[in-house]
């Protein structure tokens, strides 16, 4: 005896792009889902490269802001548009568009500290790595040390030079 009979399918194929939260760390861009996107892994920071779609010219401004979904799953949603939009896209972005490019980061990134821009009309999306296990030690001062690509650190302290 069925209880909820699901219709069937053809070829028994199942669509999960509805599911994109079932992951902790997502990037979601503001282009088509059919989008060509170069990834680059770093050493130091994952990179995201896609031309605009043919005939979209590269907006002035973008946008990156961290959506904590639920406790530990968190979505990167990068925004182009005029910064006048801002306060519209709040409210439009809540909604779920499906036709998005997203794809899942690793754990290791840090999507908090994540930043966009248009180079060469590009878009190029930056998310660094977090902590590794030697420079995420704090030593009993409450702060984590990132490293950075140059080979320095950043740390929680605030130096002020005059």
């Amino acid at each position: 005896m069925r209880i909820h009979p699901a219709s069937p399918t053809a070829g028994g194929k199942k669509d999960l792009r509805r599911l994109p939260h079932v992951y902790s760390k997502v990037l979601e861009l503001p282009l088509p889902a059919d989008t060509d996107v170069q990834v680059f892994e770093g050493p130091d920071a994952f990179h995201f490269v896609a031309a605009p779609a043919a005939g979209a010219r590269a907006a002035a401004t973008v946008r990156v802001r961290t959506v904590r979904i639920h406790p530990g799953v968190t979505k990167v949603v990068v925004q182009a548009g005029a910064a006048e939009r801002a306060a519209d896209d709040d409210a439009a972005s809540d909604s779920m568009e499906l036709d998005r490019w997203r794809s899942r980061l690793p754990e290791p990134t840090c999507p908090a500290m994540a930043v966009a821009g248009y180079v060469d009309g590009q878009l190029v999306v930056t998310v660094p790595k977090g902590p590794g296990a030697e420079e995420g030690a704090d030593a009993g001062q409450g702060e984590v040390t990132w490293r950075c690509g140059g080979g320095g650190k950043i740390t929680g302290r605030l130096v002020v030079v005059q």
